[in-house]
């Protein structure tokens, strides 16, 4: 059995969508590694609260997804986060259920300081979205 290597990452922040999320929690061996090395290389892993809840599948092991909760940082939405997940919805051109959730992420990951690498399964709507803001998109 080959062994995955984890997404490149360096010091900064790892920011996690709800599929790349789903591949922490159902044992990935690629995610595995990078919730695993990230600490060693002083990289931060996060995402939304509401992404927590986008990703949640009661098939889940448990196990898994307490382990994966113990090492991400769960990042709370507030009027100022929606504020400016609106104002990246209109810019570019969306609206509506379908980019609510990608949005609040990015607002999130603009906010961040220092390198940001976003990975997710929604790259032509993240790229659209972080259109300006200094992160780096990154397709699961």
């Amino acid at each position: 059995m080959s062994r995955r290597r984890a997404p490149a990452v360096s010091a900064g922040t790892v920011l996690l969508d709800s599929e790349a999320l789903s591949r922490v929690v159902n044992g990935d061996p690629r995610f595995h590694a990078l919730i695993i090395a990230a600490p060693e290389l002083d990289t931060a892993v996060a995402t939304s609260a509401m992404t927590l809840l986008e990703a949640w599948n009661p098939q889940c092991k448990p196990r898994l997804w307490e382990w994966a909760m113990s090492r991400i940082k769960v990042l709370h939405t507030d009027d100022a986060v929606v504020i400016q997940a609106r104002q990246l919805m209109t810019a570019a051109g969306m609206h509506g259920h379908k980019y609510a959730i990608d949005a609040i992420l990015a607002a999130f990951a603009c906010r961040i300081p220092g390198p940001v690498v976003l990975y997710t399964s929604d790259f032509d709507d993240l790229s659209r979205l972080l259109d300006g803001c200094h992160v780096t998109v990154k397709a699961v």
